[in-house]
C-alpha cells in the first residue's frame, strides 16, 4: 500500500518509547508486552496498529525513541501494518531547505551590488526582487476516529458514535478556551488546542495540568497567555505557536511555601499574604505590591490595575499600589469582613463568599458595584472546586451551588454530587448511582437521569448547543469523543 504523507494529519503523534536497558517498550506512556524472540519495532507495531483500529484511525505519525543510543525516527503506520519511514525524507527536505537559503542569500547579495552599481546621483535605476515559491498549501483536514462508538451513554438527543475522537490523557477534562479552540490533554502529557468542529490540532503546550479547567486566558507583560495554577507553580503557554514547532513550553513561575496564584482575571497574579500580591510589570519582571489592608483582590487588568474589595468599599490600584479611586458598595446583611474568596463570571459579574460567623454568597455587578444577589448556602465551596460556567446563558456551578445571574439572578441548592459541565440551565453530573442532570430552572434542583448503560457511566465533559464532549476509559485507553447533537 502506497502512503501519501501529505494525506496524514500533523497530529496526533504516537511516541514508541524503548528504553534503556532494551527491555521495556510504551506506547504514549502505556506498557507494550513483549514476547520471548520477539523483535522490539515490531511489537511496538502492532500496538500502534491496535490502538489505530480501536480508535478508527487510517494512518497516524509515530516518532520511535531509542534511549539507549539517544537515536529518534520518524514514520507513518497505517491501519493494515504499512509503514514509511520519513527518515529520509525529512534529510532531503532539510537539504533542500539550505540549497534555497544559499541562493536566495546569494540572490540579495547580487540585488544589494546591482542597486550599487546603478544609483547615481541619488537616484535608483534599478531593485531587485527576489522571487518566491508559492506558499504551500496544507491538505485538506481529515476527522480522525469518525464513527467510533461512545463507550458511555450520551445524553438525550445526541448521537451514540463520534464525529470525532482523539486519545486522552486519563483522568482529564476539556476546556472550550475560546469559541474556536477547544482543550484536550494528550496522552504524552500536553494539552492540546482542537477545532471544536473537527478535532483538528491548532496549538500544542508542553505540561499540561490533568485539570484544563484550571486554564484561563489572560495577559502577562502585554501578550496574551493561557495560564493555569498547579500545584506549587504557575504555568504560562503563548496562545500563538510556530508553524514548524511540535508544542510550545511554559513559561514556569515557582510558588513559595503559602503562596497561591489566581488565573481567572486580566493579570495572573500571586498572592503572598499578609496584603501583600506579586505582579509582573511591562517586561514580565515580578514585583509586589501591596494592597490595602483588610481587603482582597477583586480583580486585575491586562494593564496592571489592581481592584480590591472590602467589607464597604472597592478601590482602585495603579501597578505600584497606589489608590486611584475608591467607592462604597453595601454587603449582604448577614455577611461580616470582607469577601473570603472571589470567582469570575465574566467581565460585568464577580461571585462573592463571606466564610465567616455567617456564610454568605453574592454575586456583584462591577458596572454598578452593586451585589445583586445573595444567599446562605449550606457550605463554601472549596478552593479545589471547579467553577463551571456558561457565559452565553449566564449560568454557572460549583460545589453544591448554582447560580443564575442573568436577568432573573438567583442562587440555587445543588445536590451532592459530582459537577462536570452547565449548558443553559442544565447541569450534569456523576453520582454513585450514574451521571445526572440538575435543573437550575427550578428552586428544587431535583437529579434526573438518562437510560445509560452501566452505573460508571461518565457524564460529559461539556456540553454545548452542537455536541457534547465526552472523555471515557475503555481498556485502559483514554479518549476524549465529540458527539453531536441530534436534529
Amino acid at each position: 500500500m502506497m502512503i501519501d504523507p501529505d494525506k496524514v494529519p500533523a497530529f496526533p503523534v504516537y511516541t514508541l518509547h524503548l528504553g534503556a536497558d532494551r527491555k521495556s517498550l510504551t506506547l504514549d506512556g502505556a506498557q507494550v508486552p513483549v514476547l520471548d524472540e520477539e523483535d522490539f519495532i515490531e511489537a511496538g507495531k502492532k500496538a500502534i496498529v491496535t490502538k489505530l483500529q480501536r480508535h478508527h484511525l487510517k494512518a497516524v505519525r509515530v516518532r520511535a525513541i531509542d534511549v539507549s543510543s539517544d537515536e529518534s525516527w520518524d514514520m507513518i503506520i497505517t491501519d493494515t501494518g504499512d509503514v514509511l519511514d520519513l527518515s529520509e525524507q525529512q534529510r532531503e527536505e532539510q537539504e533542500k531547505k539550505k540549497r534555497t537559503q544559499r541562493r536566495t542569500k546569494r540572490l540579495l547579495i547580487a540585488g544589494v551590488s546591482i542597486m550599487g552599481m546603478l544609483t547615481l546621483g541619488g537616484v535608483t535605476a534599478a531593485a531587485v526582487v527576489v522571487a518566491t515559491q508559492p506558499e504551500a498549501h496544507a491538505p485538506a483536514y481529515t476527522p480522525q476516529g469518525v464513527g467510533a462508538t461512545l463507550p458511555a451513554a450520551p445524553p438525550p438527543q445526541h448521537s451514540t458514535t463520534a464525529a470525532w475522537s482523539h486519545p486522552a490523557l486519563p483522568g482529564s477534562t476539556v476546556n472550550m478556551i475560546a469559541s474556536d479552540r477547544l482543550l484536550t490533554a494528550d496522552p504524552d502529557g500536553t494539552v492540546t488546542a482542537r477545532n471544536p468542529d473537527t478535532g483538528q490540532a491548532v496549538w500544542r503546550g508542553a505540561s499540561a495540568p490533568e485539570n484544563l479547567t484550571s486554564i484561563h486566558t489572560a495577559t502577562w507583560a502585554g501578550s496574551p497567555v493561557y495560564s493555569a495554577a498547579v500545584g506549587n507553580e504557575l504555568r504560562l503557554w503563548p496562545t500563538t505557536m510556530p508553524a514548524d514547532t511540535y508544542s510550545v513550553s511554559p513559561t514556569v513561575v515557582a510558588l513559595e511555601p503559602g503562596q497561591t496564584a489566581r488565573t481567572d482575571t486580566g493579570t495572573p497574579y500571586i498572592d503572598l499574604g499578609d496584603w501583600y500580591i506579586r505582579m509582573p510589570d511591562g517586561s514580565g519582571k515580578l514585583h509586589e505590591v501591596m494592597i490595602p489592608p483588610g481587603s482582597t483582590v477583586l480583580r486585575t487588568t491586562s494593564d496592571g490595575k489592581i481592584i480590591t474589595i472590602s467589607a464597604n468599599k472597592i478601590y482602585t490600584l495603579d501597578a505600584n499600589g497606589t489608590i486611584t479611586a475608591e467607592t462604597t458598595y453595601t454587603r449582604p446583611k448577614e455577611a461580616t469582613g470582607y469577601p473570603n474568596r472571589v470567582w469570575t463570571l465574566d467581565e460585568q459579574h464577580m461571585l462573592l463568599a463571606w466564610d465567616g460567623t455567617n456564610r454568605m454568597m453574592g454575586v456583584l455587578n462591577t458596572d454598578t458595584n452593586q451585589v445583586l444577589f445573595s444567599t446562605k448556602p449550606r457550605a463554601i465551596p472549596g478552593t479545589s472546586e471547579d467553577l463551571l460556567i456558561d457565559t452565553q446563558a449566564r449560568t454557572a456551578a460549583i460545589g453544591s451551588v448554582g447560580i443564575r445571574y442573568g436577568a432573573k439572578g438567583s442562587f440555587v441548592d445543588l445536590k451532592s454530587a459530582s459537577l462536570t459541565a452547565v449548558h443553559g440551565n442544565t447541569v450534569y453530573a456523576n453520582t454513585n448511582n450514574g451521571p445526572v442532570t440538575l435543573d437550575l430552572a427550578k428552586p428544587e434542583a431535583e437529579m434526573s437521569t438518562w437510560e445509560n448503560y452501566r452505573k460508571e457511566d461518565p457524564a460529559p465533559a461539556l456540553v454545548t448547543d452542537e455536541a457534547i464532549y465526552l472523555v471515557a476509559t475503555q481498556l485502559e485507553e483514554t479518549t476524549v469523543y465529540r458527539a453531536d447533537r441530534l436534529r
